[in-house]
């Protein structure tokens, strides 16, 4: 029998919205939906290079490769990805001297040249294979955060509870050269699947649609900039409240993302050889504003005072801390969490697709914060790791420890401190992996502030969180949900001729046991224990009907 997984941060539906919304149209009328598949390039399916030609995450592969429970994504595309940069002759001499094309690129794409639009928009297009309509629509001023946001949501929906089977869309320019029907039945696998996925709405319901054989989806959001949050605090609040009244639940958010929402500091997220592309230094690695604040609480429903006021500001939807920067972590913590825990009111920090810096404490990263070049790395338990403050130190693994939170594992190379020198050394992804999971348990069990009874608990403190379909470059051999039993396997492999095994297993737990938990049990254990339902008059409630006003 097939294993059954997880995702705490993946993106299903990313794809086939992209290419297939138009937002000119009413999207009731359309014949689109999340079953449709993008013809992808095979050829970089099959390398596991990074995922703009392909999808990672559709529904054949969720259906095939047995993804039981998605936490799925909702995510407007920032605009910073389609602005360019405005940086200075002397800085685009600098890029261009160290990273030639990419410079021109950035030269080409500034907004300062706007002459060149149509050429910048057809790279664009080339780079992230999205259509030309969809880019110049990004670029446009109808293109509204909020709206998409909304649109993202009902072509999720529209499938929701609906046996499908999957479609195939072969994009205009290929359709001469390509056969529909040999190609599906060549690609199997990859292109054709019937099932059911079904929008969850507490964690009862994700119970029942995993017991009934279907596919459950728990929305979440990929930063608050979704909210429009450069508009006044009026605006992004009563975005924030209509949210909150969907009938199809958030279950969290991660607040900041790659580039500033106006609210919260990102941490920096984007490599060296992307700096003449792209400008991500404006609100880079501060913490948050006092509109972040107000929007912190209301999403948490607390008031000014720290109260949890439900029947005011309706249900909690819970902080993602991923992307966010050190010093906004450490304020998050410091202002919220510390104080509420005191109190009893205990809020889960989710950190959903990350890796470990090898950095002990928020003030550590925060020091470093300036000499994060691509090369920046830290060593610690005899490993070196990805030490940018995107990643997580001893301080945030404790932190989450502590509330009874949830840490998704990243599956890009760089988040994981893959080198550039094994990018191609397909066996050893599996490696890094591991040392990124194992460190990050030892912070647990050497932590001296733990009692030893408590530590056993860390057995249930990590689950997979891969980024699939969020233009990641993957580990080359699991590129896609059809690789996870793969990775299953391969996992298991690596962690029984690890000498130190036994420290992680407690006398009582086996490889596979510790393996399943990742890869389905603690992300599924999660959801359940904390995706409340929501009665409307302001409470929070168990059982297995979620109130008929709130439907």
């Amino acid at each position: 029998m097939a294993s059954k997984f997880a995702d705490l941060h993946c993106h299903p539906h990313m794809r086939s919205f992209n290419w297939l919304y138009d937002p000119n149209t009413d999207i009731a009328d359309s014949k689109y939906h999340p079953w449709w598949i993008i013809l992808p390039n095979f050829k970089k399916a099959d390398q596991g290079g990074r995922a703009a030609s392909y999808s990672q995450n559709d529904l054949a592969k969720i259906v095939n490769g047995n993804l039981k429970l998605s936490f799925a994504s909702l995510y407007p595309l920032e605009k910073g990805w389609i602005k360019g940069s405005n940086k200075s002759l002397a800085v685009w001499l600098y890029d261009y001297y160290k990273y030639k094309w990419k410079a021109i690129l950035s030269g080409v794409i500034s907004n300062e040249k706007k002459e060149i639009f149509a050429v910048r928009d057809l790279l664009e297009s080339i780079y992230m294979k999205l259509p030309l309509t969809k880019i110049n629509f990004f670029q446009s001023e109808n293109y509204d955060y909020f709206r998409e946001l909304n649109n993202e949501k009902k072509f999720l929906a529209k499938r929701s509870n609906v046996h499908s089977e999957t479609e195939l869309y072969i994009p205009f320019q290929k359709r001469l050269f390509v056969n529909r029907k040999n190609v599906s039945n060549k690609h199997a696998d990859q292109l054709k699947a019937t099932g059911t996925y079904v929008i969850a709405r507490n964690g009862k319901e994700v119970e029942t649609i995993i017991k009934e054989g279907k596919h459950a989806f728990v929305l979440t959001i990929e930063g608050t900039n979704v909210f429009n949050s450069d508009r006044d605090i009026f605006t992004v609040s009563q975005n924030v409240l209509e949210v909150k009244r969907w009938n199809e639940p958030v279950f969290f958010v991660t607040f900041s993302h790659h580039f500033f929402n106006y609210l919260c500091g990102h941490a920096h997220s984007i490599p060296d050889q992307a700096g003449g592309i792209l400008e991500q230094a404006v609100g880079m690695n501060t913490g948050f504003t006092a509109n972040g604040r107000e929007i912190l609480r209301l999403l948490l429903s607390l008031d000014e005072n720290l109260n949890y006021a439900p029947d005011k500001f309706g249900r909690r939807i819970l902080i993602d801390v991923k992307h966010m920067s050190a010093k906004a972590r450490k304020e998050y913590y410091r202002e919220i969490i510390d104080p509420l825990k005191k109190r009893g009111d205990v809020i889960p920090v989710i950190a959903s697709h990350v890796a470990y810096s090898g950095r002990i404490s928020l003030d550590d990263q925060i020091k470093d914060m300036e000499n994060e070049t691509d090369s920046f790395s830290f060593e610690r338990f005899g490993h070196h790791f990805n030490a940018w403050n995107i990643n997580l130190c001893d301080e945030d693994i404790i932190m989450v420890f502590n509330t009874g939170g949830l840490i998704g594992l990243n599956f890009d190379q760089r988040v994981l401190g893959i080198p550039v020198s094994e990018k191609d050394n397909n066996d050893r992804h599996i490696f890094y992996f591991w040392q990124n999971f194992k460190a990050m348990m030892k912070v647990v069990i050497e932590s001296q502030e733990i009692s030893l009874k408590d530590k056993e608990k860390v057995i249930s403190l990590f689950s997979l969180g891969t980024d699939f379909d969020g233009y990641i470059d993957p580990m080359n051999k699991y590129s896609t949900d059809l690789d996870l039993e793969v990775f299953r396997s391969d996992l298991i492999a690596i962690i029984q001729k690890d000498e130190e095994k036994e420290k992680f297993l407690f006398g009582k737990y086996t490889v596979e046991n510790l393996v399943d938990r990742l890869c389905f049990d603690n992300a599924y254990d999660f959801v359940v224990k904390n995706f409340k339902q929501f009665d409307p008059k302001g409470k929070e409630v168990s059982g297995n009907l979620i109130a008929a006003n709130d439907r």
